[in-house]
């Protein structure tokens, strides 16, 4: 090999050793990172709390009862007062549960109201009218002695919408006249529509004795169950709905209920209906019922977007009461309070002693529990699948160094062939110029 040739040998394996060595270092800066994550993670696995289950004598305590002959009645709480006073030594919390007659409103959103036509008839003979046909426009028009004046336009002329052909089903039904193809014959009816939608008919048959027809539509059904309107209420209607009235005083039913200065219920005769529901009778308003028909009726969509029904009703219902007493409470050699007598009772009550566990709390505890060590189990399985990840990139950058250093000590020994080559290139060089 040539002096030039050996020369930049040389330098080729110096840049390459130097490139391995800085090679190195940044693996080692590497390993050192992932050693720190790995420190962390095992100071994460460190810090974790690890969930107790709770235990049902945290949630046990002594219970003290007694009865009175009609309700199992249970001491919530005691005070002991702190004056002396022989005949009352504690403020004693006491509860029973009773079933209590109670009304209540409530909100259906199926089954909706459906409703029915009923033709009105108001006749004009007490007004002193008069009829006019006017032959031009094919109108007639009825004006009476306060100057009030209707005109009505021939239906043929009209545009039959849904509004005006469920009007003349009606009105065909209740005067038993003709219909073609479920619609009235309009020969010889007239009408017009008022400003709230309502369609009034006018009938050529009727010119000597005019009268104008309408359709009011009324509620009927509740789902299946026909409504029905209270005209006068029993004795059972009369005290369900004094308890609604007592109990609901702010609802529509106040419109059509109240009470006499003897406390008696009073009700006009109007505006109170009863439905059946699953076997059970409901109450509800004229006023409930209305504002539930929120749609013009359609004969096609009878209880499209109503809103909810309030209807009513009362029955006994489970509450608790409470009550709080001056107390002398007796206590036995153990501590164990063993009687009480109230300061607005005479008789002395035994008191039953029990351990009361409040499972409800117990398994709200215990769904928590199970909640937290799911999660503690979860975080342990994160970090043990993030700590494999690291010792893996760990175990293929120690294997990479490896590499390294087995090439670090191949590029020394070829280096030092190299130099060597070197020195003898130029100790003969120097020895020939020399002789």
């Amino acid at each position: 090999m040539g002096m030039a040739a050996s020369q930049a040998r040389y330098l080729a394996l110096t840049a390459r050793k130097t490139n391995t060595e800085w090679e190195g270092q940044q693996i080692n800066q590497a390993r050192t990172a992932l050693a720190n994550q790995s420190a962390n993670l095992f100071n994460q696995l460190l810090n974790l709390e690890v969930p107790n289950a709770p235990k049902t004598t945290d949630y046990t305590e002594l219970q003290y009862s007694y009865t009175d002959g009609e309700n199992e009645s249970v001491l919530s709480s005691w005070e002991q007062l702190s004056t002396s006073d022989p005949n009352y030594n504690y403020i004693v919390k006491h509860y029973y549960y009773a079933d209590v007659y109670t009304g209540s409103k409530k909100l259906l959103e199926n089954p909706q109201v459906q409703t029915k036509g009923e033709l009105t008839i108001e006749d004009f003979m007490n007004q002193n009218p008069v009829v006019t046909y006017n032959a031009n426009d094919n109108t007639y028009t009825i004006t009476t002695a306060d100057g009030e004046t209707r005109t009505y336009s021939a239906i043929s002329s009209q545009e039959k919408d849904t509004k005006l052909e469920n009007a003349l089903t009606d009105l065909s039904s209740a005067i038993d006249m003709a219909q073609a193809d479920g619609v009235l014959d309009t020969d010889g009816v007239y009408g017009y529509q008022d400003a709230n939608g309502t369609w009034h008919f006018f009938l050529e048959d009727d010119i000597e004795e005019p009268k104008d027809y309408s359709t009011v539509y009324v509620p009927s059904f509740v789902g299946n169950s026909k409504l029905t309107e209270l005209t006068e209420l029993t004795e059972e209607q009369a005290a369900e709905l004094a308890q609604v009235l007592r109990d609901c005083a702010d609802s529509s039913i106040s419109d059509y209920l109240s009470f006499d200065e003897n406390g008696d219920l009073v009700y006009n005769g109007e505006g109170i209906y009863t439905f059946d529901m699953q076997g059970q009778t409901y109450f509800t308003t004229e006023k409930d019922l209305y504002n539930s028909m929120q749609t013009q009726y359609d004969y096609e969509k009878p209880i499209d977007v109503q809103e909810k029904l309030a209807y009513y009703n009362a029955s006994y219902v489970q509450k608790k009461i409470e009550e709080t007493n001056h107390a002398l409470l007796e206590t036995d050699e153990n501590g164990r309070f063993t009687s009480v007598r109230f300061d607005d009772d005479s008789v002395v009550y035994s008191l039953n002693v029990e351990s009361v566990t409040d499972e409800d709390a117990y398994q709200d505890a215990m769904n928590e529990y199970n909640y937290k060590i799911q999660e503690y189990e979860k975080t342990i399985a994160d970090i043990n699948a993030r700590t494999s990840i690291i010792q893996q990139e760990d175990r293929t950058l120690e294997l990479r160094l490896k590499q390294l250093d087995t090439e670090q000590n191949a590029l020394a020994t070829e280096m030092d062939a190299v130099k060597k080559v070197i020195q003898d290139n130029v100790e003969k060089t120097f020895k020939t110029f020399s002789d």
